[in-house]
């Protein structure tokens, strides 16, 4: 799906920028909901509500880890022991630290070809330590750029501003995926050329076809990429 109202095409980008959640990582798992679940003693459905009830004010760091999971926890009238708080913060960015191997094949590709890249990301500063630990092939990209750094979320429009001082770029020089598609709006609203990342396959092959790009998805098996490394 693409969302571009600047009715322009785009013939070689120079530069693209990801988002991270479900695009460069793989969503998360039930599995690890229904751990973070167990840890506050909640049934999995109130505690998925809480979860994203205080999520932005986490990624723009007007929470940090303690007062955002205190927050979570306060809602049910309890309270968490540091120790509990510790695993909960663990255990939430693991559950961003699967790679999408698709998408990381295609960023391999895009790399190759000279093309700068940034990242782009609501994210709160416990959850990017966190990857940036685990996840080094983060280090294809050129640029991070994380909502708890600038304190500022998509879609709020300064927040792609940002990113495009780091590139160096004018909006229409660049390429912007994401799987939300009011972030992908406020990026072309902006001038961003910009599409919804809903598969990997699917948004690397229109990418290859729209653009001038090299081939981004490979129609032959390819092993997996380590998760620490590209």
């Amino acid at each position: 799906m693409t969302i571009d109202s600047n009715h322009s095409s785009i013939a070689r980008p120079r530069a693209v920028i990801f988002d991270y959640g479900n695009v460069l990582c793989v969503p998360q798992q039930p599995s690890d909901v229904e751990k973070m679940a167990a840890v506050c003693h909640m049934p999995v459905p109130r505690f998925a509500e809480l979860y994203w009830r205080f999520r932005l004010a986490y990624d723009r760091a007007e929470l940090d880890g303690d007062s955002y999971w205190s927050s979570v926890i306060r809602e049910e009238s309890r309270a968490l022991s540091p120790d509990e708080i510790a695993r909960l913060i663990q255990l939430d960015g693991a559950s961003w630290a699967r790679p999408n191997q698709a998408t990381l094949r295609g960023v391999e590709r895009l790399r190759a070809a000279g093309i700068p890249l940034a990242v782009l990301s609501n994210m709160p500063l416990e959850v990017k330590d966190y990857i940036l630990e685990h996840c080094r092939w983060l280090s294809a990209f050129q640029h991070l750029v994380f909502s708890c750094d600038v304190r500022l979320v998509k879609p709020d429009p300064a927040i792609y501003q940002e990113c495009l001082k780091k590139l160096k770029l004018a909006p229409g020089e660049v390429l912007f995926l994401d799987d939300k598609p009011e972030n992908v709006q406020a990026a072309v609203e902006l001038g961003i050329h910009g599409t919804v990342f809903d598969a990997a396959e699917n948004a690397l092959e229109w990418m290859s076809q729209r653009l001038d790009l090299p081939p981004l998805v490979s129609t032959e098996a390819e092993p997996s990429l380590p998760a620490k490394s590209l």
